[in-house]
């Protein structure tokens, strides 16, 4: 009986550690043509050292040699770049985010950069290089709706 109570405890440890982690690395070269025309505009020169698939949450997740982090839904549109407290490239700024978003940015927080930014249906979320670190919430037409802290 002892036998089969430990056989059991040890089965159902292994199934609760296996099903906690729904990410499945996959080979970036079969990863959506969109996700591969993203990283080589901006991202030209860095290297993917790792990509994923989350199951639960459809979309892909890269990590990039230079400490950037990327995910994207699951036909291949962007859904957050994380720098890392690294600012992000100005060419990456001007080409996925609203021009008032951008312009609003620039002049309320001219000393900071832009380090994250998500985008959502409702539109867009950004944290900037601030201490503490700023929240600013946008919605699709780059019109800031509310701001914090983090």
């Amino acid at each position: 009986m002892r036998k089969i109570l430990w056989s059991f405890i040890v089965l159902a440890a292994l199934l609760s550690m296996s099903s906690c982690d729904d990410d499945k690395r996959v080979d970036y070269e079969y990863l959506p043509a969109a996700i591969h025309q993203f990283v080589d505009n901006y991202f030209a020169d860095v290297q993917v050292v790792k990509a994923e698939k989350d199951d639960d949450e459809p979309r892909y997740k890269l990590w990039l040699s230079n400490g950037f982090e990327l995910k994207f839904y699951n036909d291949g549109g962007w859904q957050e770049v994380d720098g890392n407290l690294q600012v992000l490239p100005s060419a990456l700024q001007i080409g996925i985010l609203p021009g008032n978003l951008l312009t609003y940015t620039a002049t309320q927080y001219p000393n900071a950069g832009i380090v994250e930014v998500s985008r959502y249906s409702w539109g867009y979320q950004i944290e900037l290089n601030t201490v503490p670190v700023i929240e600013l919430n946008f919605n699709n037409d780059g019109e800031v709706t509310t701001t914090g802290g983090r």
